[in-house]
């Protein structure tokens, strides 16, 4: 995969990070403020926030072979990591832990995801077929 491709792969990755985690905190939200049938959907949708940041350690390790910026590759990992202790707390319903804890998630993620939107992507491929004539040429003959 083309460094090009792998940073825009790590730039979706990330928006949707950044999106499933703002869910979350509405969810938990709702939650806390006495809307206990929103726990369920807050339980199902850190499977898929866990996924996602399974994808996104993937998607920096891509952009990492294919040359680019390490940065994102440490960051990534210690939030899956993170995460993972996330869902564990929530099982075990460590309201206070859980809570705190989640609150550093969506921050570091806010910053991973402010780090992979800035790095400027490298010079593409021209959009149109490479075998298609220069419209000079054509104008001259």
């Amino acid at each position: 995969m083309s460094l090009r491709r792998s940073l825009l792969a790590v730039r979706v990755v990330a928006l949707l990070q950044s999106v499933l985690l703002l869910a979350q905190v509405a969810l938990a939200g709702g939650f806390l403020g006495g809307h206990f049938d929103m726990l369920e959907m807050h339980g199902m949708l850190a499977r898929g926030v866990v996924g996602v940041a399974m994808v996104m350690a993937v998607a920096a390790c891509l952009v990492r072979r294919a040359g680019g910026p390490s940065s994102f590759l440490a960051p990534s990992v210690l939030l899956l990591i993170a995460l993972l202790g996330q869902v564990v707390l929530g099982v075990k319903h460590s309201v206070p832990a859980h809570v705190v804890l989640g609150v550093t998630i969506v921050a570091a993620t806010a910053m991973l995801t402010q780090r992979v939107m800035a790095t400027p992507l490298p010079p593409g491929d021209s959009p149109g077929p490479p075998d298609t004539p220069d419209r000079e040429s054509e104008l001259v003959a």
